[in-house]
């Protein structure tokens, strides 16, 4: 006797959604990281020449610095910037360079080993004073040292002779850039910066 089969018409239908883009979830702001990176160097730089009162005269903002080792660790990643095979890898560089942690300046410091000469040698410098500089140089050491000012993107525009959007394309370049690499190193290596893991610098 022949089996009788029976066919369901209605069986619900499978519904195979589409893959959206995976992307890493980033949940800290690059630009802090990247702020107190250079404000750490200007501090290194700082205490190394030993003129610390430059770095406590700069605003609050200024002085919030990342931990040692996040520093190499950022270090490291800005320099892999230089090592991608793009042609402008070194103006993104240059150009996160100058807007985190700003232009070096020389300016010269006079330093006084005699009580009030500092004073009185200024005056000189200034043509107010009769005394010859000679006799006031005795109590005097100058000094050549550094500044350093972060410029804004007009200001890095100027000097590399290119406009703001420019600028602007290069720098949101390297940030997207430093963002997947920290993203990638935790997702790979497990290594994530101390202020993340602080959470110290969440949107």
């Amino acid at each position: 006797m022949p089996v009788e089969y029976k066919y369901i018409e209605d069986e619900p239908e499978i519904v195979v959604k589409p893959i959206k883009n995976v992307r890493f979830k980033v949940d800290f702001d690059i630009t802090d990281v990247c702020a107190r990176f250079g404000n750490w160097s200007r501090r290194r730089l700082y205490l190394n020449q030993n003129t610390p009162s430059y770095y406590q005269s700069q605003p609050k903002q200024s002085r919030e610095v990342c931990s040692d080792n996040d520093a190499q660790l950022i270090n490291t990643a800005f320099l892999e910037i230089l090592r991608l095979n793009i042609s402008n890898s070194k103006d993104i560089y240059e150009v996160l360079i100058l807007f985190y942690f700003g232009e070096k300046q020389i300016i010269t410091d006079y330093v006084a080993t005699e009580g009030y000469v500092r004073n009185e040698w200024k005056k000189q410098v200034s043509g107010i004073h009769s005394v010859p500089a000679k006799q006031i140089a005795k109590g005097i050491r100058v000094d050549h040292i550094y500044i350093v000012k972060p410029l804004s993107l007009q200001d890095i525009a100027r000097k590399l002779d290119t406009n703001w959007n420019a600028v602007d394309k290069l720098k949101k370049s390297g940030e997207n850039f430093l963002t997947g690499y920290f993203s990638a190193l935790k997702s790979i290596s497990g290594i994530e910066l101390d202020m993340l893991k602080d959470r110290f610098i969440y949107n």
